[in-house]
Formats: structure tokens, C-alpha cells, sequence
């Protein structure tokens, strides 16, 4: 019973991936800063014009946009709106900050 209740709660708990879903990213940079919406088809669009495709490889946000660039960048193990973490713009390479924000 109680492995079956642990189980249960682990099951409930919302992915990193669900979070971005329900939710947005912020992305920024010394460049400037775009908020990205993934949608559950696997697509994403930005409030800047880019879009494309979205996938998770292992513990990674991968996207290829629309103009072919490509790569992937470390995701959250957080799961609150405020999480914020680092990492390597996957189209761009540039160091920047990313920040879950609430999607409205």
C-alpha cells in the first residue's frame, strides 16, 4: 500500500515538460529577451516571430526553428512558475538566463 501511494504521487507530479506546456520561457541574453510558448504537438512559437519544433533528448530542450537552426539546451528540474537557470542558447549559442513565466 504504501509503494502503491508513492508510486501514485511520483505519477502525479508535473514533468519539467508539463510546466513549459502549461506555462512559458523566457529567454535572455546581452542581446535582448523573447518569451517561447511550447505546444504539446511538439511545436513552439515565440513572441519575437521564430518558431519551430520542439523534442526533449535525455535531461535536454532540443528545437530546430523553422529557418533550420538547431540544437539543445539543459532543462529545469523545476516545476514553478520563477524557476530560473542558465545555459547555452541552443539556435544562437549565447550564455543566457532562463526563466518559466506564466503563460498570460
Amino acid at each position: 500500500m504504501l509503494i502503491s501511494s508513492i508510486l501514485l504521487a511520483v505519477a502525479l507530479q508535473a514533468s519539467p515538460v508539463d510546466t513549459l506546456v502549461a506555462n512559458a520561457l523566457e529567454v535572455s541574453s546581452p542581446s535582448g529577451s523573447y518569451i517561447t510558448y511550447f505546444e504539446a504537438d511538439g511545436t513552439y512559437t515565440t513572441n519575437v516571430g521564430i518558431s519551430g519544433t520542439w523534442w526533449v533528448n535525455g535531461d535536454e530542450l532540443c528545437v530546430q526553428r523553422s529557418t533550420g537552426e538547431s540544437g539543445c539546451a539543459p532543462l529545469g528540474d523545476s516545476q514553478e512558475v520563477g524557476t530560473t537557470w542558465t545555459g547555452q542558447n541552443a539556435a544562437t549559442g549565447e550564455t543566457v538566463t532562463y526563466t518559466i513565466v506564466s503563460r498570460g
